[in-house]
């Protein structure tokens, strides 16, 4: 069986620092010899992440004038791919061991067209276990998978389904509705790893609740974005 080509498409801004790491752990953990296609997608970057990105073997696309949000980013990407099969990773997300393999294991499933792998926080905080938890509860009752576990998907399933929907907020999740209407989608059972900043940043409870706030406004059709500029109007970050 021949196997399937993988492009890797990385949206980012101001992800310098993380990028490299990033790109390592693509290499470093693939279970095959050949380099898949990795391309980032700079929305706009001030701290050299394009150049960063390039250093580190990736093809670049500089999007200056992007508008807000990753779902412009994510198409651009796609645009420009060339695999069979389309990964699209957060900038600050390390793959599990072995991704490549897994990846394509799970599309091996009668019926399966795409799929994500288990949400995972890095670090020891207690309350990350809370998130993480409910997290993995939530998308084993509703498959609508977020960016940062890893969403990937076949070719023309994603040129079907037309797309991420280009909107600001919840895009991942919308899309994975649109794809689930053509298929399974799958769950691997290893860890993508992200970074947890911004829960740390803004208070992990409170960045909790404002998730779950807006899934379930999403869930039911309700305005996510005026949502999103109210709450976080009221609640800025700690200090």
């Amino acid at each position: 069986m021949t196997t399937k080509t993988i492009s890797i498409i990385i949206p980012a801004l101001n992800e310098a620092e993380c990028l490299p790491g990033v790109l390592q752990a693509l290499r470093d953990r693939s279970a095959f010899a050949v380099r898949h296609e990795i391309i980032v997608v700079d929305g706009g970057s001030t701290d050299g992440t394009g150049e960063v990105a390039r250093e580190a073997g990736a093809e670049v696309i500089f999007c200056p004038d992007a508008p807000r949000g990753r779902a412009f980013l994510l198409n651009r990407g796609a645009a420009r791919a060339t695999g069979d099969i389309f990964l699209f990773l957060d900038a600050d997300s390390l793959v599990p061991e072995r991704w490549d393999a897994e990846l394509l294991t799970a599309l091996r499933l009668p019926g399966c067209v795409g799929g994500a792998f288990e949400f995972k926080l890095h670090g020891r905080e207690f309350g990350l276990r809370v998130v993480e938890f409910i997290n993995r509860l939530r998308y084993r009752i509703w498959p609508w998978y977020y960016g940062d576990q890893g969403i990937f998907v076949r070719r023309d399933i994603f040129e079907e389904a037309g797309g991420y929907p280009e909107v600001r907020l919840m895009e991942a999740s919308d899309f994975c509705r649109k794809v689930e209407r053509r298929g399974e989608l799958a769950l691997v059972h290893q860890d993508m790893l992200t970074s947890a900043r911004r829960f740390l940043d803004r208070g992990i409870y409170r960045v909790l609740g404002f998730d779950i706030r807006m899934w379930w406004r999403n869930l039911t059709g309700r305005d996510v974005e005026q949502f999103a500029r109210q709450y976080w109007s009221t609640h800025q970050p700690p200090q």
